[in-house]
């Protein structure tokens, strides 16, 4: 795994980083607009961050094109099934209220963190 995992809740107008260190120590927070320059407003924040991998919630839905923008940058993005978001937070909070940069912070911890083998590649057809 990688020292830091950046989670991205992503929605139509707006999405949420947050990254998260080996530690699952909160490292920085984010939100951009989502345009055509969501990536590089990412990517510029995330340099601090060398050794990163994303965790995009839904990247074959509302995640899609910030995923495959990162993967064309040549990031490694894990996709994040939305119904395991909702599980967790279910699980985490009793309830399924959402809260963005929660929901993005979740993805560091190894019981509730991306789908092993869910990695996203150049103009992948769902699940990523």
């Amino acid at each position: 795994m990688s020292e830091v995992m950046i989670g991205i809740d992503p929605h139509k107008g707006s999405h949420t980083a947050v990254a998260i260190g080996a530690g699952e120590e909160p490292l920085g927070e984010l939100r951009v607009d989502a345009c055509p320059s969501q990536a590089g407003a990412l990517l510029g924040w995330a340099a601090a961050w060398p050794q990163r991998t994303w965790a995009v919630e839904g990247a074959a839905g509302l995640g899609h094109l910030l995923a495959q923008q990162l993967v064309a940058a040549g990031e490694q993005v894990l996709d994040v099934p939305p119904k395991l978001a909702a599980r967790v937070r279910l699980l985490q909070a009793g309830d399924t209220n959402k809260n963005d940069p929660n929901d993005a912070a979740r993805w560091r911890s190894r019981r509730c963190g991306p789908r092993p083998g869910a990695r996203c590649s150049p103009r992948a057809t769902p699940p990523c």
